[in-house]
């Protein structure tokens, strides 16, 4: 059984889906129809299935109930997405409320959906979400950063100031998020840090809607990669490291307004 299926009955030979989809789908007799022997040359992207106006076309590895159809009362305006971008914060204050695990998943359910090269949906996700464990994290980060500062000339100047602020009992390693958040891939793959960044971009987007905060956890994410006892606290698979990562929480404080940004920087060519 071909990949691909089309219902004769419903199909109205707009042939949409050739279009989208020259690489499999060809035109025969005005009906689409899936070359023989094209199975391994599908990217799994679902073009084919969203385009379909009558749904007419299914594809074996997509369910009907796993391709809902789009809800046009969901979506929004120009302006909406606008200011879910524009009053997008770096949240550094949160409050002491854990962060249901149903609610990461369900975040994690949306970011997912992020583009990846060639669909690779390359992407893995490692979640930090009980206190105990969060607290050994930002313990052996304290020591990462003073590692650093011990073994790094040049970061030693940039550190001191944040290892200052430690010492006085400010979390400068996670900012006293009570979950953390980590995209991560195999290495040595060239799209990885892409794919990981888009997706944790979406998820931090999505976080906003849910009344969720995010950050960047540099820190974190740096460690992560390099530092034995957080690679081992983190305990990522052989042949993986990680690609980005975030802290998450209730932000302490709502944003009122939008701060102004330099002017974007365009060039055109002819």
């Amino acid at each position: 059984m071909s990949l691909i299926q089309i219902d004769k009955e419903t199909c109205t030979k707009c042939n949409i889906c050739t279009t989208q989809c020259n690489i499999i789908l060809r035109r025969e007799n005005d009906i689409p129809r899936q070359m023989p022997g094209t199975d391994e040359f599908c990217m799994r992207c679902g073009h084919c299935v969203a385009v379909c106006p009558t749904g007419s076309l299914t594809h074996k590895e997509m369910p009907k109930e796993q391709t809902p159809a789009v809800t046009k009362k969901l979506e929004i305006s120009f302006e909406q997405c606008a200011q879910l971008i524009k009053s997008r914060r770096s949240i550094r204050n949160y409050q002491d409320k854990a962060v249901p695990k149903e609610e990461i998943e369900r975040i994690i359910g949306v970011a997912r959906y992020a583009p990846t090269g060639h669909n690779m949906q390359d992407v893995r996700w490692l979640v930090i979400n009980e206190r105990a464990y969060v607290d050994k994290i930002r313990a052996i980060g304290a020591d990462w950063l003073r590692f650093v500062m011990k073994n790094n000339p040049q970061m030693a100047a940039m550190f001191a100031g944040i290892v200052k602020l430690l010492d006085a009992g400010k979390d400068m390693f996670i900012q006293g998020a009570p979950a953390l958040v980590l995209a991560y891939a195999e290495k040595g793959n060239p799209i990885a840090a892409t794919d990981c960044a888009i997706a944790l971009s979406y998820f931090d987007l999505a976080a906003k809607s849910a009344g969720l905060g995010c950050c960047w956890a540099g820190f974190f994410y740096m460690s992560a990669g390099s530092y034995a006892p957080m690679i081992e606290a983190v305990g990522l698979p052989d042949n993986f490291t990680p690609y980005g990562a975030l802290m998450v929480g209730y932000p302490v404080y709502k944003y009122q307004r939008i701060p102004g940004r330099r002017p974007a920087r365009i060039v055109y060519r002819p």
